[in-house]
């Protein structure tokens, strides 16, 4: 990457919308009663200091709260015009959503000597994504635009004629100290099928697929981004479908007690990524809805095995299509 080369001395910053109490989520990873969070592990490896605008912010301005009715927020506006006058061409900021990352590239605009910028994309390509990125100008002042997806990043690309030289695709990641391959319950009678998250979930065609099963179907439905839509559950659960929510050591148990996890969702741009690598790292086949946003994951030469990520696909398949004709050996024929 053409900003890391060379002798420089760099200085590194991360700016997040929200306000994480990290201190406390590591030392409750530390007992192994949630996964680790991305963000401090990042910080320390590059020496970054941390903003996030629910902590750093100054109290915003009228201008802030106008400009956040197109994009971003107003403590996100706030942020950035506190950060851009402090940051020279020896500074690299990675922005880890579009909250604080346009603002903070639309304050870097025309900045001379201006630092490098590296903004991460969740849902740019929205009406009001599109016209806040052309009117503030947003693509003049990233260097790097990174996202999971890469429709996202497809997106500006085609809009804002950015070069592929400033993308980059940067795969879902997960804690695989925690999140990993174990022994089922022995309370376990009949196989289990199991479902996570709640974020643009389809269950009544999960419920429908199962209702037949002589399987259990057990749905964890929370999700921290999202809320339960009136379409997401059947009005009726069948018998062998319950749903609960459970802490992340129980979310643990349940991928290793299922013989397959299903991410059901409706036609989306990013939801379900979370539940397929967190079930992939405990070893258990999926099947999954095709998706634009879970398109990179089954076929990823990347940075995941794509081969060992097809078996587990073609796994969870051969497992449903056997349980439907009444084989026991996983050996039914393709047709999911």
């Amino acid at each position: 990457m053409s900003f890391f080369e060379g002798t420089v001395v760099r200085n590194f910053h991360i700016a997040m919308s929200g306000a994480n109490d990290f201190v406390e989520i590591e030392k409750r990873a530390a007992r192994m009663e949630r996964p680790r969070h991305s963000v401090p592990i990042l910080a320390r490896r590059l020496g970054a200091k941390l903003y996030q605008t629910n902590l750093d912010a100054s109290p915003y301005s009228s201008s802030d709260k106008l400009r956040s009715r197109l994009l971003g927020s107003p403590q996100g506006w706030s942020l950035a015009r506190a950060m851009a006058p402090q940051l020279g061409p020896n500074d690299v900021i990675f922005c880890l959503d579009t909250e604080v990352g346009v603002p903070i590239a639309a304050m870097l605009r025309g900045k001379p000597d201006r630092p490098k910028l590296v903004v991460y994309l969740h849902n740019l390509d929205r009406p009001r994504g599109w016209l806040g990125t052309k009117l503030f100008g947003i693509a003049d002042s990233v260097d790097l635009f990174t996202s999971c997806c890469s429709s996202q990043l497809e997106f500006v690309r085609d809009r804002f004629n950015v070069g592929e030289d400033r993308t980059l695709l940067l795969l879902q990641h997960v804690d695989n100290k925690f999140y990993t391959r174990g022994q089922p319950t022995a309370s376990k009678r009949r196989p289990l099928i199991a479902s996570v998250g709640l974020e643009r979930r389809d269950y009544v065609t999960l419920a429908a697929a199962v209702k037949d099963l002589d399987a259990d179907v057990r749905v964890d439905a929370w999700s921290p981004n999202a809320r339960k839509m009136a379409k997401t559950f059947p009005s009726v659960l069948p018998p062998n479908m319950e749903y609960c929510t459970g802490t992340p050591a129980e979310l643990v148990q349940l991928y290793r007690n299922a013989d397959v996890v299903v991410v059901s969702t409706f036609p989306n741009k990013y939801a379900g990524l979370t539940t397929l690598v967190e079930a992939l790292a405990c070893a258990r086949p999926v099947v999954a809805s095709r998706t634009v946003g879970l398109a990179d994951y089954p076929a990823s030469q990347r940075d995941y095995d794509g081969e060992a990520v097809r078996r587990q696909g073609h796994a969870g398949r051969n497992y449903l299509v056997a349980r439907k004709s009444g084989k026991r050996d996983g050996s039914g024929s393709a047709g999911l």
